[in-house]
């Protein structure tokens, strides 16, 4: 039996992936060097169907990396000499300010509970901060900040940059990087791609002003995105087969994949709410529940849902860290369809009786 995967990352593949698979292997796109005018064609493609579908403006690299963990620990050895300051309400978020201790700053956080809505007009942010980071959608339980939030912290203090982590989120949020700095993402989740390549845009004001000199220095990404190549052999296939999925994103239509992402989880939301004896949402404030990630807390019964799903083909996953024993997480990306979801939401019914 075929299997639809809800996992939170890596998740489903995207449905066309096994095309754009034959046409790499056709075209010896495994075996293209990193310094030919093949691969540069690749690159360039990629990196245009980028800005396309996210609206990255000019003032802004994109570079590849290895992960989203990756592009957690080159921003902070790129962007901050002594200090920074980190929103907390999750396992993620923790990942980045780990990323931060663990180079030697002083990561300075603000914790709140999953679920709750930060005022940002309360939020004090340490004067010596070089660098505001934010986990926009936290994958470990299913909470988000809304973007207007983020953008009224951004008013506050604007000449803090601002280091957004859409990693479970993208490409449904629209950023707008007039606002934002820097942003991040992977592509084993809302891309439908095996995992390995990992997505980061940068703001070329912090590509001027880094000093750090190494691996994956900015100035030394940003010298080669110049000529859409990259320091080191990168991953050709993932950046080719992103180029693919992008570019039929884009033709399917933004808006209307974005007005599907909402009516997913709607579909999900109306269920667990008229079913409470399946589960409750572990986030109940609106503003502040994922669309493409949903916790739900359903006791004791987390491996007899999983189990009983899986044999009817569905895979969803477990709830993340000290949340493993008790909920289950629904995820909503691009390559989920209604038509999943309905079947998905019948089977879950089913368990019930």
């Amino acid at each position: 039996m075929k299997k639809i995967y809800f996992t939170p990352g890596p998740s489903q593949i995207y449905p066309k992936l096994n095309l754009y698979i034959k046409e790499a292997l056709s075209r010896d796109i495994m075996s293209l060097s990193h310094r030919s005018k093949d691969y540069v064609d690749i690159a360039q493609n990629t990196q245009h169907t980028l800005r396309k579908l996210l609206q990255i403006p000019s003032t802004h690299h994109i570079f590849f990396m290895s992960s989203s963990l990756e592009s957690m620990e080159r921003i902070i050895a790129n962007c901050v000499k002594m200090q920074s300051f980190h929103l907390i309400n999750g396992s993620f978020a923790e990942a980045f300010f780990n990323a931060a201790e663990a180079q030697g700053k002083k990561a300075n956080i603000l914790r709140f509970k999953p679920g709750e809505r930060i005022d940002m007009d309360s939020v004090a942010i340490p004067k010596k901060t070089e660098l505001i980071c934010i986990t926009q959608n936290e994958t470990s339980n299913g909470s988000c900040i809304p973007m207007k939030d983020i953008y009224a912290l951004k008013k506050r203090y604007p000449t803090i940059p601002i280091a957004l982590d859409i990693v479970s989120s993208a490409p449904y949020p629209l950023v707008n990087f007039k606002k934002i700095d820097i942003a991040f993402f992977s592509v084993q989740k809302g891309f439908g791609l095996p995992s390995g390549l990992g997505i980061l845009v940068v703001d070329d004001a912090l590509v001027q002003k880094s000093k750090h000199r190494g691996y994956h220095d900015f100035p030394s990404l940003a010298q080669k995105e110049l000529i859409f190549q990259t320091p080191e052999t990168p991953n050709v296939l993932a950046i080719f087969l992103l180029g693919k999925v992008i570019l039929d994103m884009i033709n399917q239509g933004v808006g209307r994949m974005r007005k599907a992402t909402e009516m997913k989880a709607k579909l999900i939301v109306e269920f667990i709410n008229a079913h409470p004896d399946f589960g409750l949402l572990f986030i109940t404030d609106t503003n502040v529940r994922s669309k493409t990630v949903l916790a739900i807390e359903v006791g004791n019964k987390v491996d007899v849902i999983i189990e009983k799903l899986k044999l009817k083909g569905f895979v969803v996953g477990k709830g993340y860290g000290i949340y493993k024993k008790t909920q289950i997480r629904i995820a909503n990306f691009p390559q989920h369809s209604m038509r999943d979801f309905q079947r998905l939401i019948k089977e879950m019914g089913l368990i019930l009786k």
